[in-house]
C-alpha cells in the first residue's frame, strides 16, 4: 500500500512539472510572436491573429503554471500531513516502548527485592547460630589459649558484618523496613542524625549547619530518613578523610519543596563513575571498607518519600548531594 502511495506520489510530480514545463513555454512562445509583430510590422489582420494566437498561448500556458503549481501545493501539503503523522506514530510507538520497558523494570526490581528478602531471611537464620556459639565459646575459653580465642573472635567478627550486609539489604528489598510515615521536623532529623554520626568525625574536619526550616514539616519515615542522612553524612567524612576539611549540612525550603543538602570539601566524585554511585553493590572504597549499599538505599529511601536527588561534584574540590522533598505546608507552622 505504501508503494502504491509513493509510485502515484511520483506520478503527479511529474506530471505537475511537465504542466509548469510546458505552460512556461507558451508564455515565452506567445511572447515571442509579440516580438515578431514589433519587429516585421504586419497589417492590421496579421495584428489581429497574431493577438488571438497570443491570447490563447497565455491563457493555455497561464492555466498549465497555475495547474501545475496547484498539484504541486497539494502534493507538499499531503506529504507534510504525511510526514506529521509518521512523526506521531514514531512517538505513539517510542512511548509505548518506554512503558513496556519501564514496567519490565518494575517487574525485574519486584522479582529482585522478593529474592532478595528470601535470601537476607536465610542468610539471618545461618548467622544467628553462628554468632551465638561464637560467644558461647568465647565464654568457655580458658584464659591460656588466647591463639584460639583469637580465631574464634575473628569468626564471630566476620558474622557480624555479615548480618550488617544482610540487614542493609533486606532494607534495600523493602520487604523488613517499617513504612510509618507521619510529620516531623526536618531540621531536627538532621540535628538528630549528627549527634550520632559525631562520633565518627575525622580529627581535622569541620561541621557548618545552616538549618532554616525549624518551622517547616515533612510527611517521612523517621527511619529511612535517619538512616539517608547518616549514610550521606558518613560519606562525606570518608571523602575527607585526614586532611582538613569541612562538612556542610543546610536546609531551605521553597514553596513546593523542602531542600536538604549535604556537601563535602573532600576527594569528589570522577564524572566517568558519577552515573553509577547509586548503583547496588558499587563502591569505590578499598576492600572491607564499604559494601556499595549505602548510597542505594539513599535513593530508594527519597524515591519512597516521592523526592529528588542532585549530585554536584568536582575532582579534588568536594562533592554536595542536595535532596528535595515534598513540603508539608498544611503541618508547617510559624512557631
Amino acid at each position: 500500500m505504501k508503494k502504491r502511495s509513493r509510485g502515484w506520489g511520483v506520478l503527479f510530480l511529474v506530471l505537475a512539472m511537465v504542466l509548469v514545463t510546458v505552460g512556461l513555454l507558451l508564455i515565452f512562445d506567445g511572447f515571442g510572436a509579440y516580438r515578431v509583430f514589433v519587429l516585421e510590422q504586419t497589417d492590421r489582420e496579421q495584428l489581429i491573429a497574431l493577438f488571438q494566437m497570443m491570447a490563447v498561448k497565455l491563457m493555455a500556458g497561464g492555466g498549465m503554471v497555475v495547474a501545475g503549481v496547484f498539484i504541486g501545493v497539494i502534493l507538499l501539503l499531503h506529504l507534510m500531513r504525511r510526514t506529521e503523522r509518521m512523526e506521531r506514530e514514531a512517538e505513539a510507538l517510542r512511548r509505548r516502548n518506554e512503558a513496556a520497558e519501564e514496567l519490565a523494570h518494575h517487574q525485574r526490581l519486584e522479582t529482585l527485592g522478593t529474592l532478595t528478602s528470601s535470601i537476607a531471611h536465610e542468610f539471618n537464620n545461618l548467622l544467628t547460630p553462628i554468632m551465638g556459639y561464637s560467644m558461647m565459646a568465647l565464654e568457655k575459653l580458658p584464659p591460656e589459649e588466647e591463639a584460639l580465642y583469637d580465631d574464634i573472635l575473628e569468626i564471630y567478627s566476620a558474622s557480624r558484618k555479615a548480618k550488617t550486609i544482610i540487614s542493609r539489604l533486606s532494607d534495600l528489598s523493602r520487604k523488613n523496613t517499617a513504612s510509618v510515615f507521619r510529620t516531623v521536623s526536618p531540621d531536627e532529623l538532621v540535628q538528630k542524625t549528627l549527634d550520632v554520626a559525631n562520633p565518627a568525625k575525622p580529627p581535622k574536619a569541620e561541621i557548618k549547619l545552616n538549618l532554616n526550616c525549624w518551622d517547616q514539616r515533612i510527611q517521612a519515615n523517621e527511619i529511612q530518613m535517619s538512616q539517608m542522612l547518616l549514610n550521606l553524612i558518613l560519606n562525606g567524612f570518608h571523602a575527607i578523610g585526614d586532611e582538613p576539611g569541612t562538612l556542610t549540612v543546610e536546609t531551605s525550603f521553597d514553596e513546593n519543596s523542602i531542600h536538604i543538602r549535604i556537601a563535602d570539601t573532600g576527594c569528589g566524585i570522577p564524572e566517568d563513575i558519577r552515573g553509577k554511585i547509586f548503583q547496588p553493590f558499587f563502591t569505590t572504597k578499598e576492600a572491607g571498607r564499604g559494601t556499595g549499599l549505602g548510597l542505594a538505599i539513599v535513593a530508594q529511601v527519597v524515591e519512597d518519600h516521592h523526592g529528588k536527588i542532585r549530585v554536584d561534584s568536582k575532582v579534588g574540590e568536594g562533592t554536595a548531594f542536595t535532596i528535595s522533598l515534598p513540603r508539608n505546608r498544611e503541618e508547617s507552622t510559624m512557631e
